[in-house]
């Protein structure tokens, strides 16, 4: 019992390192609110549309890194850094590119969990690129 105890207090103390940064969420969201925002279907026809990335892969990193992040990502910009400009690492929980991989999974049918790799993605067109790409090689087939 009382080992149990311990390992609920020893989590509940780990608790917030695993969790979102809201000051910093807020700070984001702050910095962005002088941007227009953009509905799902503008924010496509603007930053995606030329770059024949789908509808479907927009709408999807559109909803879930809002999800995931508590951003708004209808003010975010192609070329804003995944951690320099979001801090993506820090405004979501611990294990979000984990549900990214299990979320695309789930929606496209297609595994990415062994070919995403944040070393390589740092903004938000390579992480929409990344996974468009992704869609259309298993279109492909």
């Amino acid at each position: 019992m009382w080992r149990r105890l311990k390992n609920f207090l020893l989590s509940f103390r780990s608790y917030p390192d695993l969790g979102p940064d809201l000051a910093l969420r807020r700070k984001v969201n702050r910095a962005l609110a002088n941007r227009r925002a953009l509905p799902p279907d503008a924010w496509f026809e603007v930053f995606w549309q030329t770059r024949n990335v789908s509808r479907e892969i927009t709408f999807f990193v559109y909803t879930q890194l809002t999800n995931y992040s508590g951003i708004s990502f209808s003010r975010v910009l192609p070329d804003d850094h995944l951690d320099h400009d979001l801090h993506l690492t820090l405004v979501c929980w611990f294990n979000w590119q984990l549900e990214l991989c299990e979320d695309f999974f789930q929606q496209f049918h297609v595994d990415i969990s062994d070919r995403l790799d944040f070393h390589t993605i740092t903004t938000v067109e390579d992480l929409v690129v990344f996974l468009n790409l992704q869609l259309l090689s298993v279109n492909r087939s």
